[in-house]
């Protein structure tokens, strides 16, 4: 059926189906490193750089809803005793500093542990916690980071 016969006598009826598109367009943007400046001993693992740290956004009618981290970082030697360490600083147009569901995510460790990734949203950085961890960390060694962080 043609559009003109759904919308006879509507006004503004195709405005209002372009809008519902707009309001329910999801977006999902490139993966990149742009905007990652490390801290700490923490450095990018350009080794291998492709798997290196990157991030990406997904948005929802213009809205951000997550922040997705994937890839690999070169730690510097730490101690379990160091708590919540930073990693890197990331740009504030990729998170949220309210209203969060989900700041933190779980992360498999150089030491062969499980850490947990999170969110300062004070700082605008990518952190970890090492509280718990049974082995330290050595200095030069990678670790893997896959985490979404949901808005």
């Amino acid at each position: 059926m043609a559009l003109t016969k759904i919308f006879s006598g509507m006004e503004k009826g195709p405005e209002a189906i372009d809008a519902n598109f707009k309001d329910n367009l999801l977006e999902i943007s490139a993966w990149t490193d742009a905007g990652i400046t490390y801290v700490n001993g923490w450095a990018g693992n350009t080794g291998d750089k492709p798997n290196t740290l990157k991030y990406r956004t997904i948005n929802l009618g213009g809205v951000l809803i997550a922040t997705e981290f994937a890839g690999y970082v070169k730690q510097p030697a730490l101690a379990s005793s160091q708590g919540v360490v930073e990693i890197c600083k990331i740009p504030s147009t990729i998170m949220k500093s309210a209203f969060t569901k989900n700041l933190s995510a779980v992360g498999y460790i150089s030491t062969g542990q499980y850490a947990i990734f999170g969110l300062n949203t004070t700082d605008y950085a990518l952190t970890i916690n090492l509280w718990g961890l049974t082995k330290n960390l050595a200095a030069g060694a990678t670790s893997q980071v896959n985490a979404t962080f949901e808005w």
